[in-house]
């Protein structure tokens, strides 16, 4: 198949033609919403599926940029979910009463089971298991953290990558099915900015109000400044409140760190 290249000032991109569908987990902000607005420029909408992955931890005004999304598209976002624990709260409130403590750095189990254990689950439940292909576009840039630089700078945004290649983890049958694409990973903040006001969309209102990035919200894992600067917002106080109810109910501390301890790898695409 032939291949083409465009060129927004300083963004680039190469379009592969594919007959699979494309995956495109979402979470509101702005690396994801031009992830998204790329497919949407190259394929029919009709094979382009909206994910995100579902905590139940993110601020109203992102459910409020999905509906303005769906809107825009009329494609329905899809969602992980898990029936035992619909929120990440109350897996919290599991693993404390289980003798554990509050997400750390080396205790990341809210990434581990709202993004990796809900998106395996997604996969399997919606047939990619089976014989159902997809290509997975993920909104991660190089640049955004050292993190992220240190485990995905090598990466080629023109190229296809197996899915086992770069997350070890997941299943074998799931690679023969769906392989990994990072569209964006050599793009800078104001690449992404820029594509979504140039595709005569809005972004997230939240950066509006300050903030840098886009999900759960606070991050658990952030650093003591920014989830203190969360914390003490309006809905911030709502979560907090959640915190301090816990902390309450099982006598454990939670303890913000003054280093940023990784953040989730996927969750602020």
């Amino acid at each position: 198949m032939s291949q083409q290249k465009f060129e927004f000032a300083q963004r680039t991109f190469k379009h592969i033609p594919t007959d699979s569908e494309i995956i495109v987990p979402v979470s509101g902000g702005k690396d994801s919403t031009a992830t998204l607005i790329l497919a949407l420029q190259h394929f029919d909408k009709k094979k382009i599926i909206p994910l995100h992955y579902n905590t139940g931890w993110d601020h109203p005004k992102t459910y409020k940029y999905f509906d303005y999304i769906e809107q825009n598209t009329g494609i329905e976002i899809q969602y992980t979910k898990t029936d035992e624990y619909p929120t990440m709260i109350d897996y919290i409130r599991h693993q404390l009463s289980n003798g554990k403590g509050f997400p750390h750095r080396m205790a990341r189990y809210c990434t581990r089971k709202f993004k990796r254990d809900n998106l395996k689950s997604w996969f399997k439940d919606n047939g990619f298991y089976k014989n159902r292909k997809a290509q997975c576009w993920l909104g991660i840039r190089s640049d955004e953290s050292y993190q992220r630089k240190k485990r995905y700078g090598d990466l080629d945004s023109a190229e296809i990558h197996s899915y086992r290649d770069v997350f070890p983890d997941y299943p074998k049958m799931l690679d023969r099915n769906v392989s990994l694409r990072f569209p964006i990973i050599d793009w800078s903040t104001y690449d992404c900015f820029e594509h979504i006001r140039d595709y005569g969309w809005k972004h997230n209102s939240l950066y509006d109000e300050g903030s840098n990035r886009v999900g759960c919200y606070p991050c658990l894992l952030a650093s003591k400044k920014k989830q203190t600067e969360e914390f003490n917002t309006e809905f911030g106080q709502h979560q907090l409140k959640f915190i301090k109810d816990l902390e309450k109910e099982f006598g454990v501390k939670y303890e913000m760190y003054d280093e940023d301890q990784g953040s989730c790898e996927i969750c602020n695409i």
